[in-house]
Parts: C-alpha cells; sequence; structure tokens
C-alpha cells in the first residue's frame, strides 16, 4: 500500500507541489464559500481539475481519466465527517495521496 500524508498548514489559500511516481503535482486549495475548500491539482504539462469542491472522506478528484493523470487520487481524512476547512488541517483533517493501485483494490 502507498498512502502519502500531505502537509497542510492552517491558512485559507495555500499551494504546494511534490513528485510522486515520477510525476509532478501541484495543489492549490482555496476557502471557498460557505466553509468548502476548493482544490485544483496539475501536473507539469495540465490542469487536472479547477476548484473542485472537497468533502470529508471522499476523493477530490471525481473522474478515472483524472486519477490515470497522476496515478492517483487525494482523500482529506477527517474526524466527524467534518468538512475539511483551513481551521482544522493538520489536526482533525489531514490530506492523503492514495496511489491508483491501492484505489483499484478498494
Amino acid at each position: 500500500m502507498t498512502v502519502y500524508s500531505l502537509e497542510t498548514k492552517n491558512i485559507p489559500n495555500q499551494e504546494f507541489s511534490m513528485t510522486i511516481n515520477n510525476i509532478d503535482i501541484t495543489i492549490q486549495l482555496k476557502a471557498g464559500p460557505q466553509g468548502i475548500t476548493l482544490a485544483t491539482v496539475s501536473t507539469s504539462t495540465s490542469v487536472i481539475a479547477e476548484s473542485v469542491p472537497c468533502f470529508a472522506n471522499q476523493v477530490i478528484l471525481p473522474y478515472p481519466w483524472m486519477e490515470s493523470e497522476i496515478n492517483g487520487n487525494l482523500v482529506f481524512i477527517t474526524e466527524k465527517d467534518e468538512y475539511p476547512y483551513w481551521e482544522n488541517f493538520g489536526t482533525s483533517c489531514n490530506l492523503y495521496f492514495y496511489d491508483l493501485e491501492d484505489l483499484e483494490d478498494g
């Protein structure tokens, strides 16, 4: 199982990059309306998803073709199914990258 814990900060808008499976991935998180976090995911060559609303314990990239672009997907794991929001990043809300093989295994 290949799962990466991604460090998020307690600030409303942030961007960070990483290389996983030889793919450069950039994630931008923005505080959206009514306590919703919006995510933009891109690689060095294309924007995969822009301003996608994030929900607790659900994948961020909604379509298989998007997952194939980065060989995985991103999930906010939260306590008590609370919405992922910058005020609880790193405490009761953490962001993880799951490898595509792990997603297929269920």
